[in-house]
């Protein structure tokens, strides 16, 4: 797993906008826990040397909405090989997800230790010198305030 104090988040370091916190229910000393924007973007990268070989990965997004949430009900996600795709060309495949967590929403899943994931997109490893894999979540195009997303961090887990 990518922390979220190794994500690209823009605005990461406002406090007006996200502020770091210490949740003891966290793997990770610090969880981003954003306050109040217009529109995010978040990326998280890994090297896919670190991983296995000929797999089939899917990347999550880790995350808890605290209560109060807004603006959350739908972002694009996608994941792409950097050397290999462009951010557009990417863009244009992107899923659209829901981090929110109103009645009927079930987009979703809550893991074993209490925080909920979403997927963002999958790829296939093959022999691990594709160089970085970028998973990026983001909402730029609807101008409303966001606020309520707890922050873990983004997972590169096998199929």
């Amino acid at each position: 797993m990518v922390s979220a104090r190794e994500l690209v988040i823009s605005w990461g370091d406002t406090p007006h906008y996200w502020v770091w916190s210490y949740r003891p229910d966290s793997r990770f000393s610090e969880v981003a826990d954003l306050r109040f924007v217009y529109w995010h973007d978040m990326r998280g990268r890994i090297d896919t040397r670190l991983l296995s070989k000929r797999t089939k990965y899917v990347v999550y997004l880790v995350f808890k909405v605290a209560g109060g949430s807004y603006g959350l009900e739908n972002a694009n996600a996608f994941v792409r090989f950097i050397d290999c795709e462009s951010n557009d060309e990417a863009e244009e495949r992107a899923s659209v997800v829901s981090i929110s967590v109103q009645p009927g929403e079930n987009r979703h899943k809550r893991r074993v230790d209490g925080w909920l994931e979403i997927e963002m997109g999958n790829f296939f490893n093959d022999a691990g010198e594709d160089g970085d894999v970028e998973a990026r979540l983001m909402e730029t195009r609807r101008i409303f305030t966001k606020g309520g997303l707890i922050v873990q961090g983004m997972e590169f887990r096998p199929e």
